[in-house]
């Protein structure tokens, strides 16, 4: 008599913790609709920002299979934390090393001592609950 793949410890394995099973599969599925949503619902100028991010399928040493959308552009923390007074620091943004800020705004170049800084446009969770089909929750 066959046995079936509850009572076979390799196959179950095989159904859970295999990138090519189906919980591999899903799990690259949804990967997949995160990675679009993220391109889609992040703010674009250039849209290097949004090209910049990329996707992978990692299994754990405790068997466990995760999918991660990612990117190592230092915009994505600007963009999702705000900076200066918007920001993790709570205070305007200063020249370092010079008297002056100087950057270009609508095509004229701008000096200026301080700036605010740039609000929060928090788009990473918002691209999980689009492309997840699960409820999203905080923490890990």
């Amino acid at each position: 008599m066959a046995r079936s793949w509850i009572e076979d410890p390799a196959g179950m394995d095989a159904l859970l913790n295999s990138p090519t099973g189906p919980v591999g599969r899903l799990v690259a599925d949804v990967t997949r609709n995160v990675l679009r949503a993220v391109e889609v619902e992040c703010p674009k100028r250039t849209g290097a920002t949004a090209r910049s991010f990329h996707s992978d399928i990692e299994i754990r040493p405790n068997r466990q299979i995760r999918g991660r959308v990612f990117s190592d552009d230092p915009v994505v923390q600007y963009l999702e934390q705000g900076t200066g007074l918007y920001g993790p620091r709570g205070r305007r943004i200063t020249p370092r090393t010079s008297k002056a800020l100087r950057f270009e705004l609508g095509g004229q170049v701008i000096f200026a001592k301080s700036v605010r800084g740039m609000r929060k446009q928090p788009f990473m969770r918002r691209s999980l609950e689009i492309g997840s089909p699960w409820p999203v929750r905080d923490g890990r």
